[in-house]
């Protein structure tokens, strides 16, 4: 059975409105997703600031602390344990990172279920009916 004009129009139209509507949806998660961005580097670069500040003064006040007992050596050891911190830190990041979402997810399922049932429908109208065949 022959699609008409119309019914193919109509069928077009309502894809044509199904895609600017995913495309819509896409334009919001990456909406959301840069406002989330920028919060996480803007909450992160105040912590860094924050965190450089008491490192410096931890260290100038463990030096003080120690010199006597370990002399010069406080500095390398301070620099050592430092350096094992960033260390865990970035491998914490790591791993975090690795885990996290895939950007637009949700919307590319939804796509790949609009192309399925697309083809699914395409597909069922071309199979032949057994309504006029001889018996």
């Amino acid at each position: 059975m022959a699609l008409s004009f119309e019914a193919a129009r109509r069928v077009l139209r309502h894809v044509g409105q199904l895609l600017l509507l995913r495309v819509d949806l896409a334009a919001e998660e990456l909406a959301l997703a840069r406002r989330q961005w920028i919060g996480w580097i803007g909450t992160a670069l105040a912590a860094f600031a924050l965190m450089v500040v008491a490192l410096v003064a931890a260290g100038a006040w463990l030096t003080l602390v120690l010199w006597d007992r370990l002399g010069m050596a406080t500095p390398g050891i301070l620099a050592l344990l430092l350096g094992l911190a960033a260390v865990l830190l970035l491998r914490g990041l790591l791993q975090a990172a690795g885990t996290s979402a895939a950007p637009l997810a949700s919307t590319r399922a939804a796509l790949r279920e609009d192309y399925e049932a697309l083809a699914g429908a395409l597909a069922h109208e071309r199979q032949p009916t057994d309504e006029g065949a001889p018996r």
